[in-house]
């Protein structure tokens, strides 16, 4: 780093003299400017930067006392080395009194003297600059802890319930930050389309995503009193907030889209909780952000008041929608998917979970209706590189999963109208026997052609016009059903399970079945825990 140093006297020569006679800039020095007395030395000083200070005593205009009070409060690192004559010993002892860190006798000093004092606060400048930067990096680990230590506490008081006492203990540790102990709003955030939004790959990473939200949001509320934000960890931020407005929630969501270009979302809790009730308070406002499900461009949701909420009972009417389906009546069938849908809307008291559920009654009923040979379900068509197990579970509002399944009906309606035991010719038989009995294996196209006598791109082309499906989404397919069944049995690990259905490598395994059930197979294994054997086949059985 470059020693700056500003040249602050009355006589030009004097001037010229320091200027000249010493080789500063081979010492690390840059003699930044030079001035005829305070006023003026104050001008240069509020453009440049400057570490040490060659001033006189007195001067015309502002003499170097009074010039070293104004630098001392507005500059209060800068180093003064006072230039005096033989007669002005009494104003050095006052500039010594005021800071000054050295002086020199105009007319006697040297200019090695006067080199070797500079440098000597070089050195100090250098030692101070890295005991500040040393101090600065230990307060904001400090900080920092402090911070983390009280977002984890409030973290573990939003999803658990706490005892009086243990958050009285919290409280009394200095863990809670007051205005959250007295009461306040509890507000939880998340991006909208989320899925969409990684799969762009602006932010790279997940963790990406949702600390660049964060920064932004913790930012903006340093404006606000009484807020805190806590990461919930899982892809949700939580603002408490003791002093609680909807153009706050405007402000950050304006925000967001700007600095992040997302879409935010924002679930408010009704009332104020104390510390002792923040999971309520939690639980409100999840419940409240839910309801973006029903209300795709509300950025503000509340909660239901609890009279809204009704019975979940199905308003799926199985035998219409049989009849329906046998039709395969391509318009019939969407404009009473329309109106459904519309039913559906309407139901927001059952919850977003229960109308997931009435999807899942129409899609058993759907693969019913398509006649797959052996119930493999899978052997549907995708839509948009996606799948209706994982758009179900997965779309963030009612209005995604219908616009997707009106787009994906027509081929399963075209499905619907051949024969529920389809007759292939024979080579394409003699291929699905092979894939049924070997999946396990590492199987590939190629290997497939081989056996069966054709060139790869010919059977390609020939199973796909036969059974609408490519051959590496049937063997997928067939995988995927038998991994199901594994899945039920809990003495099998995920990893030897995707060994057992042809995937050496588990995470390989684990993002197929994703793509297709909506669920990471850990996740499926804990939804069938709770189901009876085979309800998933026919979602309408009532849960255990």
């Amino acid at each position: 780093m470059t020693t700056r140093v500003l040249i602050v006297d009355d006589e030009i020569l004097v001037r010229v003299a320091l200027k000249t006679l010493i080789p500063w800039e081979e010492h690390g020095f840059e003699i930044i400017g030079e001035a005829a007395n305070g006023v003026e030395a104050l001008e240069l000083l509020s453009r440049e930067a400057c570490h040490i200070i060659l001033s006189d005593i007195r001067m015309p205009e502002m003499n170097g006392l009074d010039f070293m009070n104004h630098v001392r409060v507005r500059w209060p690192e800068t180093k003064f080395i006072i230039l005096s004559n033989h007669n002005d010993f009494e104003y050095v002892q006052k500039a010594l009194r005021l800071g000054a860190a050295d002086y020199t006798l105009k007319l006697a000093y040297t200019p090695e003297e006067l080199l070797d004092k500079c440098k000597r606060l070089q050195q100090s400048l250098r030692s101070e600059q890295q005991e500040r930067s040393e101090k600065n990096k230990l307060d904001y680990k400090i900080k920092y802890l402090e911070r983390k230590s009280t977002e984890l506490t409030l973290l573990d008081l939003l999803v658990k319930q706490r005892s009086r006492l243990e958050v009285d203990h919290l409280h009394r540790d200095g863990m809670l930050p007051p205005f959250v102990l007295e009461g306040c709003r509890v507000i939880v955030a998340a991006v909208d389309n989320y899925q969409q939004v990684l799969e762009e790959n602006r932010f790279q990473s997940e963790q990406l995503l949702i600390y660049t939200v964060s920064n932004i949001f913790a930012e903006l509320l340093k404006k606000y009193e009484q807020c805190q934000l806590v990461d919930m960890h899982n892809r949700k931020l939580v603002i408490l907030a003791g002093s609680y407005s909807e153009d706050m929630l405007d402000e950050l969501k304006a925000a967001g889209g700007t600095f992040a270009k997302v879409n935010v979302s924002f679930g408010v809790s009704r009332d104020s909780f104390s510390a002792y009730q923040l999971n309520e308070g939690f639980r409100q406002a999840e419940q409240a952000l839910s309801r973006r499900f029903f209300h795709e461009g509300r950025h503000i949701l509340y909660p239901l008041e609890d009279d809204e909420v009704q019975p979940k009972v199905s308003i799926l009417q199985s035998g219409h929608w049989n009849g329906l389906l046998e039709t395969a009546d391509r318009d019939v069938i969407l404009e009473e998917l329309r109106l459904w849908i519309a039913l559906l809307q309407e139901e927001e008291g059952m919850g977003a979970a229960w109308v997931r559920e009435q999807w899942l009654q129409w899609l058993h009923l759907v693969c019913l209706q398509m006649g797959q040979p052996d119930n493999i379900l899978y052997v549907m068509p995708e839509h948009q590189e996606r799948y209706p197990f994982d758009v179900i579970r997965n779309a963030e509002t009612l209005r995604e999963i219908g616009d997707w399944f009106f787009g994906w009906l027509p081929a399963a309606v075209a499905l619907m109208g051949q024969s529920s035991q389809p007759v292939y010719r024979d080579e394409v038989k003699e291929i699905i026997r092979i894939m049924e009995e070997e999946y396990a294996s590492s199987l590939k196209v190629s290997d497939l052609a081989k056996r069966a006598g054709f060139a790869e791109n010919y059977l390609s082309v020939m199973f796909k016009k036969e059974t609408g499906v490519k051959i590496v989404d049937y063997l997928t397919q067939i995988r995927m059903q038998k991994a199901r069944e594994l899945l039920r049995n809990p003495t099998y690990k995920i990893y030897e399970i995707s060994e057992m259905v042809g995937y050496a490598d588990s995470n390989h395994f684990s993002k197929y079945f994703k793509k297709i059930e909506g669920l990471f197979p850990l996740e499926y294994r804990k939804t069938m825990t709770g189901r009876k054997q085979g309800s998933l086949e026919n979602p309408s059985k009532t849960k255990e």
